[in-house]
């Protein structure tokens, strides 16, 4: 198991402690009661039976997804969010393996800030291929002074990204401000 889940110069120990000092915990309620918003929003708007979280991290999607009685799925790729996840019980299966080389068949899937550490041609081949009905999309279109080394390879404007989508297959429902401004709800 690699110890860079995130393509950058910091090791998963490193970004997961960066996360945790910043907030990003289920211990932190304005943190939780955001994804508790986003699960609202989104079960608002679509009807779905079932969530994969690709890219999960400590969990907080899934665990919002969960209260609402939603079947839930997490993966990731560092070893201290699939841990973190697993100890706070987040979901109903767990997997600690990259996505990107799967096949996978999903009714909802949800994909917050991650995709900015994945190259195109990964992500491409991986969305092409994905069988799923709606798809929540989020990726910084921002650029920091440690995108280095928090892995950030693949940043572009959300049209890029609507693009990107477009081509493999997916529609636009509508954009969103919520977990970021920049976040986007496609169908397939």
């Amino acid at each position: 198991m690699s110890n860079n889940s995130f393509g950058g110069q910091w090791d998963d120990l490193t970004c997961f402690q960066y996360e945790m000092r910043n907030g990003i915990h289920l211990d932190n309620q304005s943190f939780v009661n955001m994804y508790n918003d986003v699960a609202d929003l989104i079960t608002s708007i679509i009807d779905i039976k079932t969530h994969t979280d690709l890219g999960g991290g400590v969990g907080a999607y899934c665990k919002a997804m969960q209260k609402k009685g939603i079947e839930t799925i997490y993966y990731d790729l560092n070893p201290h969010h699939y841990e973190y996840a697993q100890m706070y019980n987040v979901a109903d299966k767990y997997h600690l393996i990259d996505f990107t080389k799967l096949d996978l068949e999903c009714d909802f899937v949800s994909c917050i800030e991650v995709m900015e550490h994945i190259p195109d041609d990964k992500l491409i081949a991986f969305l092409t291929n994905l069988k799923c009905n709606y798809f929540h999309f989020s990726s910084t279109p921002h650029y920091t002074s440690f995108d280095a080394e928090w892995g950030h390879i693949n940043i572009k404007p959300v049209g890029k990204w609507i693009e990107l989508f477009e081509k493999c297959g997916f529609k636009l429902m509508q954009e969103m401000d919520k977990p970021t401004k920049w976040s986007l709800l496609f169908s397939k």
